[in-house]
């Protein structure tokens, strides 16, 4: 699907504000995929569609994942907006005949993570945390990590995301708990 037409479908889904960060995180994915040498068109056309289903209210991603046969579990069902992944990957399949899995499975893995991620799912997971409208310091340390490594910025951004949860006394999701222990158990933060 050409450029023009990806933004036109985003753009009829999405508030303004969640449509230029689309454009914002593709932009990133594009540039950590020429990084570290991977399809750059792929990493740019999943970060325009990342968040696909993120403007859908609690109820409408409870029904639509029901109705995709998406089986949530505890934490989602208390947080749906953590489903917004997984149904807009279905909506990619069902309503723009999206068949590439390593796309689908960046969009449905971006918001938790898990482990094993393709490399396309790394760039998504990592372009959306540190892409250019984040200021805060935990997406300033994944930047910084990512210069060395598109695994290193993965590992600091899931380790930032999991401190940040659990210092708000959140629930972490078990898929970012496994990417997490992965990144710790091959000694990305000086341990394993």
């Amino acid at each position: 699907m050409r450029e023009q037409e990806l933004l036109a479908f985003i753009g009829q889904r999405l508030t303004e504000a969640r449509f230029q960060h689309s454009r914002r995180v593709a932009e990133t994915a594009r540039f950590l995929a020429r990084t570290w040498g991977l399809d750059e068109d792929k990493c740019y056309q999943a970060g325009l569609l990342h968040d696909i289903a993120r403007d859908l209210s609690p109820e409408e991603l409870l029904k639509q994942a029901a109705s995709c046969g998406i089986v949530w579990d505890e934490i989602e069902g208390h947080f749906p907006v953590l489903l917004h992944g997984p149904v807009g990957a279905e909506i990619l399949r069902r309503e723009l005949a999206v068949t590439d899995e390593e796309i689908l499975e960046a969009i449905r893995l971006h918001t938790t993570g898990d482990y094993p991620l393709s490399p396309t799912a790394k760039v998504i997971f990592l372009a959306d945390y540190i892409e250019p409208g984040r200021d805060f310091s935990g997406a300033q340390k994944a930047r910084e990590a990512a210069r060395r490594s598109l695994d290193a910025g993965v590992a600091v951004a899931v380790g930032e995301i999991i401190a940040y949860l659990t210092g708000q006394r959140y629930a972490v999701h078990p898929k970012a708990v496994n990417l997490y222990n992965h990144y710790v158990l091959n000694g990305f933060f000086g341990a394993g």
